[in-house]
């Protein structure tokens, strides 16, 4: 279980010093109310005081983003591990890593179109073994989820009843309603312990689809499942000893590839927001690992290590400052949903602080908010917030494409005052 102190700091009930301190002066605990930027500031990240709170944020997403894969147990995976532990204690978090147990899915794929190679990445787990030769089974798939889609399911599926050897599948994502469909190379998550086809399945870009049907396509793939550890990531921040009942900050930490929106921005501000917090009142930061693979870290991590009881949870998942070019060609933050408990109803402020950067009420908790929700139950209090995008799981997700440090600050500054809102109201 989570290691505690013998002597633990006196337990404050759950209306306790953030709440009390944000009526004083006007001033919250949380710092100032966010200060309005000039265009001209804004597009440098900076606020009209001169201060530079965008490009900070930006800055923690350029360094994770250097490497181009963040998958569970991959050598990139464990190092971007060791530079978030380094920022972590730059911030005075003392850290720590707790390791699990997993199935790691070890791969080799390439894939050839003609004399073309195109890129390639499996369904993990979904078949293991040695197959090289012309992929007989190629089903181009329109997919709108990001894991366990419908039509990839279906095609695999197919494929295991027609007896191929390999599934070759050209993916266009549409998952991001309201803006273009996307036709490149697309990861999809999975679930070791979900029973798999047997079939080896390839993902391509959905682009080369007519380029296959023409000239064939031609694969050498081998993988295999075997045993493995990971870690996930643990800090306090405002204290050198565990208390039972800190404010916990918590958010995935691998991906498909570079991540720099999906997991980069929700990174950044989970760092500023656990070292704010922590200002009034002890915070434990959890990052986890194996979020491709069905949350399976974080799902471990509640399962067999925590043992607190919570002040608020902020579960800052995917796509936290991811942004785009609309209809009229600005570049604003996409929608993304929220969820929380208590509802919006039961918190004032709540859902207008969130709309400011265009977080919207979901019908159910996204991502590992609904393992959050599962594990605590109703009464405890907990705000979700995750969104995908156009370029989600995908190698055009770069920090210069998907994000930028006005966005940054546009989400900070919301989710600041969302985490405001939920603590003054419980």
């Amino acid at each position: 279980m989570t290691s505690t102190s013998s002597n633990l700091p006196g337990r404050p009930t759950r209306r306790t010093v953030l709440a009390a301190g944000a009526a004083v002066a006007g001033i919250t605990a949380f710092g100032a109310a966010p200060a309005r930027a000039d265009a001209a500031h804004r597009a440098r990240g900076a606020s009209r005081d001169g201060s530079s709170v965008g490009a900070s944020l930006y800055s923690i997403v350029e360094g994770y983003s250097r490497w181009p894969i963040h998958r569970t147990g991959t050598r990139e995976e464990s190092a971007a591990l060791t530079w978030l532990e380094r920022e972590l204690r730059d911030r005075g978090a003392v850290t720590r890593r707790w390791g699990y147990d997993y199935p790691h899915y070890q791969w080799k794929a390439e894939v050839r179109v003609g004399k073309v190679r195109v890129p390639t990445v499996p369904l993990f787990y979904e078949g293991v073994g040695r197959v090289r030769g012309r992929a007989q089974f190629v089903r181009p798939v329109t997919t709108s989820k990001d894991g366990s889609d419908p039509a990839v399911l279906a095609a695999v599926a197919e494929a295991a009843r027609s007896g191929a050897d390999v599934a070759l599948l050209p993916t266009t994502s549409t998952t991001a309603s309201g803006y273009p469909s996307y036709d490149g190379l697309v990861g999809y998550n999975s679930d070791p312990d979900v029973e798999k086809t047997g079939v080896p399945t390839l993902l391509v870009p959905g682009r080369v689809a007519d380029r296959i049907q023409e000239y064939g396509a031609d694969v050498d793939f081998t993988a295999r499942t075997i045993p493995a550890r990971s870690y996930c990531l643990t800090g306090w921040f405002g204290t050198r000893k565990p208390i039972s009942d800190p404010i916990v900050v918590t958010t995935p930490l691998s991906g498909w590839f570079t991540c720099a929106a999906e997991r980069g921005t929700g990174i950044a501000l989970a760092l500023a927001l656990a070292g704010e917090l922590s200002r009034e009142h002890p915070v434990f930061f959890l990052g986890n690992t194996g979020h491709e693979l069905n949350n399976y870290g974080v799902r471990a991590y509640l399962a067999d290590e925590f043992d607190l009881e919570p002040r608020a949870v902020f579960h800052l998942g995917s796509a936290l400052a991811a942004a785009a070019a609309g209809a009229d060609g600005r570049f604003a933050l996409v929608p993304r949903g929220a969820a929380s408990n208590p509802g919006f109803d039961a918190v004032p402020g709540l859902a207008a602080d969130l709309a400011a950067a265009r977080f919207n009420q979901a019908a159910k908790f996204p991502g590992e908010g609904a393992v959050w929700n599962t594990v605590l139950g109703p009464s405890a209090p907990l705000l979700s917030l995750a969104g995908n995008f156009r370029e989600f799981h995908t190698p055009d997700d770069l920090p210069r494409v998907t994000t930028s440090p006005e966005m940054l600050e546009q989400a900070y500054n919301a989710v600041r005052a969302a985490a405001r809102d939920l603590i003054s109201a419980t």
